[in-house]
């Protein structure tokens, strides 16, 4: 398990060196291993444990600050030595050890584990550092290592399964799309779910990503969190429950994930770190299109719809080719529930070719992508001296993602370090400066799952479409009937294809519209710090997060503007530049004492304040473009172009106070306040108290000599606190909207929705009970976790009279409970010389409940979907987010009831419920083994529960597209034979089983397999003896809307997964191979993302293929961006 120490040996050992003499003092000394030869002055040596040399370890002469931290073979050199003084040599999770120099030349320095000292220095609100054991409250930690194994595009990302009560959920996209982090379930009805991002000790911009705009905004959007680069991360500490986050006040109800950069810390003279990763991402879990029957109709909807050719052949003959000449074709149809696929008849197709009626031989999703390429570079500089230390990064991101005709890159510098500048003050940096350019951020392709004019068959041939969709003049391609085609008639194709959509809202927007992106990022901190007397020091800071949007569309010319009329040309042209600005700053006096060798005393009390702009201007061409693809605004048809500007300003400032009282190393205790004034509300109601308090006991240590040998440490941990989650600007106050024509501006009205003076944040108070165990000499351990919480004042739009000048207003009505149960447990069941096996696990259980909603009301819809076919709604005294629909009719015996036709009767006079989106359960589970030079890492995570609508799955079963939906469409998927009277096929009622083979007749009649008789029973009680067709119960059944039989009831599905999120295999190279070349260490990999599913109870989808962070948003599938498998190989080297 020491191995996983070494990961913060750096940041430990140079926190160690900035600890008082006195503090060295009271350190034990321990077993001492030490091979000396004589010599004045001078010390080299190396420091090993029992897996070779130990890094960062602390090699300090007692009593003094001269001292020197081992590099990364464990080497070291100590300099003015007198014969007399005491060399203390330590590093975290081991003995600390003394010698006496007598005028030794080298020391070889064996370390010796101690689990008694196992004490974790994790990172906390204000960025202060506090040993693990001292916290009443859960802190999650991952490790820099366990960030970059595999490659991953963002450290979000990254973060699945690692942490207990985290979920993650990245929108498919690649680096540009947005990631969400949930903390302990939903804390807001209405506002945001995301937690406060702090880097470094300072809040950075993050952000909300919606991309369920159906029809204007079709691109992937991104937010604040893929703008870090995983590379400079040293560590990250999730602060979970109020009484962690309760000095960040009303930005904290959902929690904070505090960033730690590299820094160079622990570094020793002049270091360089290099890494490459190369991965190659494929189009994975798509949905499977059946590739046994053809487009067309059912023989029942042919009866009504079809020519008698067609309904002796399935084909149609009516059709003629642009010279008149008589063909036979497919029935243009989106429906798949044409004639099997016979590879013998000659079709004509939409693009003018005669094919064989065979399904294409291969998976047609992979003709609307391509394979993803992803190259990731990272050169590093360090340099540790008895000043200071510094860190300087560089990254490159190149990034060819699955969609086509796009790319991006991405440029990340990082300036790190710490500089004493005089004796007892320091000063400490950060800068961090990201540039990309994007273009064509990546589409969404719901509108080849959820449209059904996106929709294709597996006969259909996506290739030609796509190298057809751009004529060669580089207009959008159509049928030559179209008037504007005449122009290219011998490129245009003989009809419109059923699934147009995939050329002209999907292909056309890839190649014929241009998005070009150019995002610059900037965030800086400088730290100065003063020990004005041992045990007080003063800290200052301040920051700046400085984002600048730049974005340029063009959208080409889709058909000749001859045959247009002026004001109504196709092509625009349009730009956007976006710029947002926070500024922080912080001061703090800090206070940390020990007396008596037992009592420890530690206050803090400050003032911060953080100040955001946001400038936000676009201007865009009306009318199309008077020149064909003429990119610029003068070119608009309709003069002015049009103009739109966005403009926000808030401020926070806060008074805080934090003390904290020690007893022994067993007890601790630690209240917290925060007083907090925010713009964003009225004056006179905008100040707010935020308190904590939080206590531990380790009782292994107050128990001392009374615990058993095999049990190393126990604590208890307690705390409570309030944090809060403020409205959005300008929720507290009355909009208006200024109107102009000519830049007259003719008219001011208020916006309908009303200002609140008395608006407050909503508030959480939690309350958290912990248990920590470690056992076998720290080989085995878990941390257990419950918790309680109320967030009460829930911000709710609620109706108000017209007579008020609006209709709706702002109110705090609403209120939220959350409880819930966290556990993670890990264990080392090997550990020799040469092996050693490592497992974690951890998982999570939440459950909510709305307490309050508005006065009178015990319903609040979310969202609806297709017309209010199924609504997302939370009741009272219910978990949030509840999935209401029409469901099928029951008898009292719950038997399904079928109507005259043999189909399932729908009720549609109310809904009920189906399902709920809350996930019962989420976790992960990781394993590394290692062997000698090898190492293989695998990380797990799940999701049991929690339903979501799959509205692809019920528009493609309409259609036939599935592979499901072959059951019954003849013998051999188990259809019966029936035939009908007369003929006649469309009328249920004269339908009759035969034992006779399709394609026979009885008395003059057609025998056909597809027949089907649905479980259940007729509307008499008696059991349903009906034929219908498969063709209609699906048809029928499934759909849009809430007519005649559609319910959405089977498109309400489970979302359990067990997932096998990561797998890497490296080996390091012998160090005495790689000296040769000038290396200290050089390790390759290759590994594995998104490998495959254990299990997933979802139907055709991804389980992830939900979007957006707004958890309305992740509720239900509609078809975000085509989700990936990736492949990688790495490289990383150090000198």
């Amino acid at each position: 398990m020491l191995k996983h120490f070494k990961q913060v040996s750096l940041l430990l050992a140079a926190g160690a060196m900035a600890l008082p003499a006195s503090v060295y003092a009271d350190l034990a000394p321990e077993k001492l291993e030490t091979a000396i030869s004589q010599q004045n002055g001078k010390v080299t040596g190396v420091v090993e444990d029992d897996f070779g040399p130990v890094a960062g370890a602390s090699v300090v002469i007692k009593g003094t600050t001269n001292g020197n931290i081992t590099d990364m073979d464990g080497n070291f050199i100590l300099e003015g030595v007198k014969n007399g003084d005491v060399i203390q040599i330590s590093f975290i999770g081991y003995a600390t050890q003394e010698i006496t120099y007598t005028g030794q030349a080298s020391l070889n320095i064996k370390l010796v584990e101690d689990t008694q000292k196992l004490d974790e220095v994790v990172v906390t609100a204000m960025g202060i550092k506090k040993d693990a054991k001292k916290l009443g409250y859960a802190v999650s930690t991952i490790e820099a290592g366990e960030l970059v194994k595999t490659g991953t595009p963002d450290f979000a990302t990254s973060l699945y399964g690692k942490a207990s009560g985290v979920r993650i959920n990245a929108a498919p996209g690649g680096g540009t799309s947005s990631v969400s982090i949930s903390v302990r379930g939903l804390s807001s009805i209405s506002g945001s779910t995301q937690p406060l991002i702090v880097m470094d000790g300072v809040p950075i911009h993050n952000g909300d990503a919606n991309n369920k705009d159906y029809w204007s905004q079709q691109r992937v959007e991104s937010n604040g969190l893929v703008d870090i680069n995983p590379a400079d991360i040293e560590n990250i500490s999730i602060l979970k429950g109020a009484a962690a986050s309760a000095l960040y006040g009303s930005e904290a109800a959902n929690g904070v994930v505090m960033i730690t950069t590299k820094s160079g810390k622990g570094a020793s003279g002049l270091g360089v770190d290099f890494s490459a990763n190369v991965s190659f991402d494929k189009v994975a879990y798509m949905p499977n299109i059946q590739k046994e029957f053809g487009p067309g109709y059912d023989n029942s909807l042919l009866d009504t719809r079809g020519n008698d050719f067609e309904k002796a052949t399935g084909f149609q003959n009516t059709r003629t080719d642009r010279n008149g000449n008589p063909v036979t074709s497919l029935r243009n149809t989106y429906y798949s529930w044409g004639p099997k696929y016979d590879n013998t008849s000659q079709l004509y197709n939409w693009d003018g070719t005669i094919r064989t009626y065979s399904p294409i031989d291969h998976n047609q999703w992979n003709d609307l992508f391509q394979t993803g390429i992803n190259q990731t570079y990272n050169l590093a500089v360090t340099n540790g001296t008895e000043k200071g230390n510094m860190r300087f990064s560089y990254t490159y991101t190149d990034v060819t993602p699955t969609q086509l005709n796009s790319h991006n890159n991405k440029h990340n510098f990082s300036l790190t370090g710490s500089q004493n500048i005089l004796k007892g003050i320091k000063l400490d940096y950060s800068a961090n400066y990201m540039r990309q350019y994007v273009k064509n951020r990546t589409y969404r392709i719901d509108q080849l799952m959820s449209s059904y004019n996106g929709m294709f068959t597996g006969y259909d041939d996506i290739a030609s479409l796509k190298n057809r969709i751009v004529t060669s003049q580089g207009y959008m391609n159509r049928a030559y009937t179209s008037e504007y085609a005449a122009t290219f008639l011998d490129e245009a194709w003989e009809y419109d294809p059923s699934f147009s959509y995939i050329g002209d809202r999907y292909l056309w927007n890839i190649y014929g519209k241009e998005q070009y992106e150019n995002n610059n990022r900037f965030i800086a901190s400088v730290s100065p710090s003063w020990e004005i007397i041992p045990g007080l020091t003063a800290r200052g800071r301040l920051s700046t997060d400085l984002t600048f949007d730049e974005e340029e569309n063009k959208n080409h010319t889709e058909y000749p503007n001859a045959l247009a009329t002026a004001g109504n040309y196709t092509g625009s042209y349009s730009l956007k530049n976006d710029k947002y600005e926070i500024y922080y700053g912080d001061i703090m006096l800090m206070f940390d004492r020990t007396f008596a060798e037992k009592y420890n005393i530690t206050a803090n009390v400050g003032w911060s304040g953080r100040q955001e702009r946001q400038m936000m201007t676009s201007v865009t061409t009306r009318g199309g473009l008077s020149v064909e693809n003429w990119f610029h605004l003068n070119a608009s048809a309709l003069s002015p172009a049009t103009p739109s500007m966005t403009k926000m300003s808030l401020l926070k400032t806060a008074y805080f106070a934090t003390a904290s009282f020690g007893y022994d190393s067993w007890a601790y205790l630690e209240g917290t306040i925060r007083q907090e004034k925010t713009s964003t509300l009225a004056p006179g109601n905008n100040s707010f108290f935020y308190p904590s308090v939080n206590g531990s006991v380790i009782y292994t240590s107050l128990l001392k000599d009374k615990n058993p040998s095999w049990y190393d440490y126990g604590k208890i941990r307690v705390s409570y606190g309030i944090v809060g989650n403020a409205p959005i600007v300008y929720k507290a106050t009355t909009g208006y909207k200024q109107d102009a024509a000519d830049s007259y501006i003719y008219n001011q009205i208020s916006l309908s929705e009303l200002g609140n003076n008395e608006l407050q944040p909503e508030k959480k108070y939690e309350f958290e009970l912990g248990w920590e165990n470690k056992f076998l000499q720290n080989r085995l351990g878990f941390e257990l976790s419950f918790y309680h919480n109320k967030i009460k004042d829930q911000i709710l739009n609620t109706s108000t009279a017209a007579s008020s000048g609006g209709t709706s207003i702002w109110m705090n009505v609403g209120e939220l409970k959350n409880q819930g149960l966290e556990m993670s447990i890990y264990g080392t069941p090997i550990q020799t010389k040469d092996w050693t096996w490592d497992i974690r696990a951890n998982w999570a259980w939440n459950r909510n409940k709305v307490v309050k909603l508005t006065d009178g009301v015990d319903r609040l819809e979310h969202t609806t979907i297709d017309n209010g076919a199924a609504v997302l709604e939370s009741h009272v005294g219910e978990a949030m987010g509840d999935w209401y629909v029409y469901k099928t009719v029951t008898d009292e015996n719950g038997n399904k009831i079928v109507d005259e036709n043999g189909l399932y009767k729908v009720d549609y006079t109310q809904r009920v419920k189906a399902g709920n989106a809350m996930p019962k359960l989420v976790g992960g589970l990781s394993t590394s083994v290692s062997y000698k030079n090898w190492y293989l890492d695998a990380s797990i995570d799940f999701r049991i529960g929690g339903d979501v609508m799959n509205k692809p799955y019920q528009y493609m079963s309409e259609i036939g597209t599935l592979e499901h939906t072959l059951q019954g469409r003849d013998a051999s998927h188990g259809g019966l034979s029936w035939y009908a009277d007369g003929n006649v096929l469309s009328d249920p009622s004269i339908r009759h089983l035969t034992d006779q083979a399709a394609g026979s007749t009885v008395n003059g009649c057609t025998v056909y397999d597809n027949g089907v008789i649905l479980p259940g029973v007729k509307e008499d009680g008696t059991p349903n003896d009906i034929i219908a067709t498969a063709g209609e119960t699906f048809y029928n059944q499934y759909g849009w809307g809430y007519s005649g039989n559609v319910t959405y009831e089977n498109a309400i599905q489970e979302n359990t997964y067990f997932k096998l999120r990561e797998l890497s295999i490296g080996y390091s190279l012998p160090k005495e191979l790689v000296a040769k070349f000038g290396c200290k260490n050089l390790m390759v990999s290759v590994y594995g993302r998104n490998l495959f599913y254990f299990y997933k109870s979802l139907k055709e989808m991804d389980p992830e293929s939900t979007d957006g962070t707004n958890w309305v948003n992740q509720s239900y599938i509609s078809g975000s961006t085509a989700t990936t498998r990736s492949f990688g190989f790495s490289l990383r080297a150090s000198f």
